[in-house]
């Protein structure tokens, strides 16, 4: 994909329909950056999206991903203008932020996700979102990313590696957190 290409796509892309156009615009710049060899995950909000086949709505796309200068370079080849450590596209109204070149979770559990034919995304694992929630919840008392993470455990119960889940988490306090949240679910289970 060329970037001329890539840009026509974005533009044509309906700013109404708010899900497809942020899958297809991380779909498009994962292929233009994959033949830099960058790799950008999807994390933070568009992740807890997809994981919740679209319950949840976020405004951006949160990347983490090393060489945030070739990907600067490609946003504002592709229409985007850079607004504070946000990149915003007017036209279909969608920022791209990267927050980090580290992904605070496992890379080997990085999924590729088939957006569709052609297209695709990196996704932060399942159980390294829980944990980002688990820490908000904990850590900034939001009582946002408390439902939020727990509505993701939840619905996902049965697929959750719970091995790997309950070693991400770190201190006291999220232990707990992670605890009564797997407790409440038992009892709903039962």
């Amino acid at each position: 994909m060329n970037i001329e290409i890539a840009r026509e796509e974005i533009n044509s892309l309906d700013p109404n329909n708010k899900y497809h156009a942020m899958l297809q615009t991380a779909a498009i710049i994962t292929k233009l950056l994959d033949a830099e060899n960058i790799k950008p995950i999807i994390v933070g909000g568009l992740s807890v999206e997809i994981y919740t086949q679209n319950d949840y709505a976020t405004r951006d796309i949160d990347f983490v991903s090393d060489g945030y200068e070739k990907i600067s370079e490609i946003l504002l080849r592709l229409g985007f203008s850079k607004e504070g450590r946000h990149f915003v596209h007017d036209q279909i109204e969608i920022a791209v932020e990267i927050p980090s070149s580290d992904l605070e979770g496992d890379y080997n559990r990085v999924s590729k996700v088939e957006i569709e034919e052609d297209k695709y995304v990196y996704l932060i694992s399942l159980e390294d979102i829980i944990i980002d929630r688990l820490r908000a919840a904990v850590h900034w008392k939001s009582e946002q990313d408390t439902y939020w993470g727990f509505k993701l455990l939840a619905k996902n119960y049965n697929e959750v590696n719970m091995e790997y889940l309950l070693s991400r988490a770190e201190t006291k306090k999220e232990k707990d957190e992670l605890s009564d949240w797997i407790d409440n679910i038992k009892r709903d289970i039962n």
